[in-house]
Order: C-alpha cells, then sequence, then structure tokens
C-alpha cells in the first residue's frame, strides 16, 4: 500500500471514529438574525439534578417529519450541540442558526426525556424559542414552554438576538432512531 492510500485511509478511519463530520447548525452564541433560507432556534438548558460527568450534555437533532426520524448519517448530521456546567443552576440560553425545518430531542442523548414526543418546528427567516430543558432530580429531562417568562432572560443572555421571538410549532411525532457508525 503506498504512503498516499494509506493516509487516505488513516484520514477516511479518524473521520468515522470522530463520528458525523458535516454538521450545518452552528452556535450563535450572542444571538443573531436568520437569513432568508435559514432559521434561528433559542432554547435554555438547566441542571437540577447532580449530573457525575464534566458537562451536561443537551442535543437537539434535525427531524423529517414525513420519514418520522432524525435525518443524517455518520457523514452528514444536523444538530445542535449544547454543554453547560454540570452543577445545578440556572437557565444558560443558547441560540443555533440551523437549516429550516423540525427538530427532536435527539435520541442521542443520554438523560431521558420525559414528556411525550414531539418535534419543534424552525420556519425559515424566523427564530423560535423552543422551550426551557431542565434535567431533573429524577434523572430525567423536561421542558417548560413559557416564551412570555422567559423572553427578557433570553434578551439579556442573547443580546445580538434581533427581531422577534416565537414559540415553535410543536408537532406530534414518532420516537427517533438512533444511527450507529462503526468503521
Amino acid at each position: 500500500m503506498t504512503t498516499f492510500f494509506r493516509s487516505v485511509l488513516m484520514c477516511l478511519v479518524g473521520a468515522m471514529n470522530a463520528g458525523c463530520i458535516v454538521n450545518s447548525s452552528n452556535a450563535l452564541p450572542d444571538g443573531g438574525i436568520p437569513s432568508a433560507n435559514r432559521a434561528v432556534i433559542v432554547y435554555g438548558v438547566k441542571v437540577e439534578g447532580a449530573w457525575p460527568h464534566p458537562a451536561f450534555p443537551l442535543d437537539l437533532a434535525e427531524y423529517d417529519i414525513g420519514q418520522q426520524n432524525i435525518t443524517g448519517n455518520c457523514f452528514r448530521f444536523n444538530r445542535t450541540e449544547t454543554r453547560v456546567s454540570p452543577l445545578p443552576g440556572t437557565v444558560k440560553y443558547v441560540a443555533f442558526d440551523v437549516r429550516p425545518g423540525y427538530y427532536i430531542y435527539s435520541p442521542f442523548n443520554v438523560a431521558p426525556f420525559e414528556v411525550e414526543v414531539v418535534s419543534f418546528e424552525a420556519r425559515a427567516g424566523k427564530t423560535v424559542y423552543i422551550g426551557d430543558f431542565i434535567y431533573e432530580k429524577s434523572q430525567q429531562v423536561s421542558l417548560v414552554r413559557q416564551l412570555d417568562t422567559a423572553r427578557e432572560v433570553i434578551v439579556q443572555a442573547l443580546p445580538k438576538l434581533k427581531g422577534q421571538i416565537t414559540l415553535a410549532t410543536a408537532a406530534a411525532a414518532t420516537r427517533p432512531r438512533a444511527f450507529v457508525c462503526t468503521p
């Protein structure tokens, strides 16, 4: 095997081990404005129960409402990726620039979601609030969707978030299946 092919093979194996390579969702640390063909989703994450790891992870995955499953595979997988302190504290608000469509509590999340399976619509050119995901003392994640209560804190936490924030439309969904990536 030539050095070139060995290098290509090593890159491919490394990429596969790293997991999903392409993700078109981008974090907006201070907020932002959606372009005409993108959307911005906002949500909060709070830890109330004791999480035994260095950070509490919570991801939302792009969801195909027609196929009733998450989109993507080992090479392309659109999702938001949030990591917060594992210590009980206040809600941390995050914003993401995403493809328009539906998003769901990711099947790759470790903590179980105690709410009925639901997807949230992110419309093109809009900023939507999904809700506050709370890791409870019961070791499950609950969801609080009260935009009127959260609006002022969101604006303070994400000062560059401009325009109207609306509550994301929720739609019933089927529990998504996680895919497995192996070399």
